[in-house]
């Protein structure tokens, strides 16, 4: 069960640092709707997750798809975290121009 709880948290916390990465590298400049640079950062994030974790469990042999399943719920949790966050930063901008 700890160890269960240890792969939750450290896959969230692995996706969460690489999607901030991918937003301020590249997705914030990109896209205009802060909706689709997020939700895309997040998709690039778990891929870069699944990715290096299946290189770096390797050891010499195959690449690994185990880390599919272990990275998945940090990635949705992160994707509904930064689905509201989204939804919100939309909301204030529709605000904005409607009080303009």
């Amino acid at each position: 069960m700890a160890a269960l709880l240890g792969m939750l948290v450290g896959g969230t916390f692995g996706v969460f640092i690489l999607y901030a990465i991918w937003e301020w590298a590249l997705f914030m400049r990109i896209f205009d709707d802060p909706m689709r640079g997020k939700l895309a950062s997040v998709a690039a994030a778990y891929l870069s997750a699944v990715i290096i974790y299946g290189f770096g469990s390797a050891n010499g042999g195959p690449w690994n798809p185990g880390g599919i399943l272990i990275y998945l719920p940090g990635a949705l949790i992160v994707f509904v975290y930064t689905w509201r966050r989204a939804t919100k930063l939309r909301e204030n901008s529709l605000e904005a121009e409607a009080f303009e």
